[in-house]
């Protein structure tokens, strides 16, 4: 109960939905001022929701609803996308007919413009001449997603998965490029990263784009078929933790075979890797002065030297450039097209810098809400009677229940339990109301 004692995480409103529900059935959503809105999977819906404290209407086809979210087809920016929106964001749901302008509008969406048999075509750019082509037509670009903040937390896989199923609909050879900007870590995630940049590899090419990528931020960017350095960008430093201390070489080995291995797949010398994972390799290299051609070392032979027995490898745009760990050095997305063989930047859509924004967004407001949250639960304990007390408390672990399924990793970092913590202890707490009732007459 001590430990129980520091946590809360109220939400600002209760909804209950049918999981899953298959189109057509009905669905009711309970809303924060106890009105309740029924309807039927498949309706045009006007949603209000708030984000980042500002309340936003979107107008769609309600095709999914789920334990934590609901999902509509909507006109996102003049295409036709799937919007997610939490249940706890929503303030009003409005029904509208099938006969709307809006309604009229998403059916004019879904149907193909003449002659636009091939999905490889961005629909938005079939028209425009100034987007650059290739020999066969196809609108030559990129998909763009920022990584930012510590792996794990707010720099994860899932968006990265998801960026790479949006380029498959443009079908394979895509340019997917990572704006990497992280300090580092969780191992576990960033395992979870270099798998499914792996898989990614084999239908699209993938490109990081250095502004800082240090620990498992640097994992992320070797992983990739190439990597450009923006001109202070900075990589490496790829240490292993243990509590507030680097680990010893025998904690660390499982780490150091990982990036090794990271390292040789993807064409880098297992010297730079381990000299980035622990102080004591040392790492230098010869560079053939008429073929460009590069040697590494792991020791003091050679002329070049990146990393001594006192640091851990991080290098800087010009160094890694010259050693031929970066394939070129861009502070512009124009500067970067060149490099990347485009005649101009020019991206697809903007499907990665929008998932990239959501869940910043939402860890964000995790990370302002769950303190205050915290806070509130310690008010609990000056309820005025044993019945709202017990009852606080329950419905405070319920909303939690659900913000651990949102932000796992987050809730994490910031120390809360695991939300079967709180499912025992609700099951003890509801037991403890009813003998209160009992007891009480009530």
């Amino acid at each position: 109960m001590k430990r129980l004692s520091t946590l809360l995480l109220p939400l600002c409103l209760i909804l209950t939905f049918t999981a899953g529900a298959a189109a057509g059935k009905s669905v009711e959503i309970r809303l924060q001022d106890g009105s309740r809105w029924r309807g039927e999977l498949s309706d045009m819906v006007k949603v209000t929701y708030t984000q980042q404290r500002v309340h936003i209407t979107v107008t769609g086809r309600l095709t999914n609803v789920a334990e934590l979210f609901i999902q509509l087809e909507a006109d996102i920016a003049g295409q036709l996308r799937e919007k997610t929106i939490f249940r706890d964001d929503i303030i009003s749901i409005r029904t509208l007919g099938e006969e709307s302008e809006e309604a009229d509008k998403i059916e004019k969406m879904k149907k193909p413009e003449p002659g636009d048999a091939d999905r490889t075509v961005n629909v938005k750019d079939a028209n425009d001449d100034d987007v650059p082509r290739g020999p066969d037509g196809r609108a030559l670009g990129v998909f763009v997603l920022p990584l930012e903040g510590t792996v794990g937390e707010s720099f994860r896989h899932d968006e990265i998965k998801m960026l790479g199923e949006r380029a498959d609909e443009y079908g394979p050879g895509q340019i997917i490029v990572l704006i990497i900007d992280s300090n580092g870590g969780l191992v576990i995630e960033s395992e979870k990263i270099t798998d499914t940049i792996w898989d990614l590899k084999k239908r699209h090419r993938v490109i990081a784009w250095v502004k800082k990528a240090i620990s498992a931020g640097c994992a992320t960017a070797m992983v990739c078929d190439e990597i450009y350095f923006m001109t202070e960008g900075t990589a490496g430093s790829v240490t292993t933790l243990v509590g507030d201390r680097s680990a010893s070489e025998e904690e660390a080995k499982k780490g150091i075979e990982f990036l090794a291995e990271i390292a040789r797949r993807a064409g880098y010398s297992p010297h730079i890797a381990r000299s980035m994972k622990l102080k004591k390799y040392i790492c230098t290299y010869d560079k053939d002065p008429e073929t460009g051609e590069v040697t590494f070392y792991g020791d003091r032979s050679g002329e070049h030297m990146l990393s001594d027995e006192e640091h851990n490898l991080t290098f800087n745009s010009s160094v890694a450039l010259d050693c031929g760990f970066s394939k070129g050095t861009a502070d512009t997305e124009e500067d970067l097209a060149k490099f990347l063989d485009l005649p101009k930047w020019h991206e697809i859509d903007d499907y990665g810098r929008e998932i990239a924004k959501d869940w910043q967004d939402l860890v964000e407001r995790c990370r302002k809400n769950v303190p205050e949250l915290l806070r509130d639960r310690q008010l609990a304990s000056a309820a005025r009677t044993v019945e709202e007390r017990l009852g606080k408390i329950i419905r405070a672990d319920e909303k939690l229940i659900r913000w651990i399924d949102r932000c796992t990793w987050p809730c994490r970092l910031m120390g809360l339990p695991e939300k079967e913590f709180f499912e025992q202890e609700i099951e003890q707490l509801k037991k403890q109301l009813a003998d209160y009732r009992r007891r009480s007459g009530g």
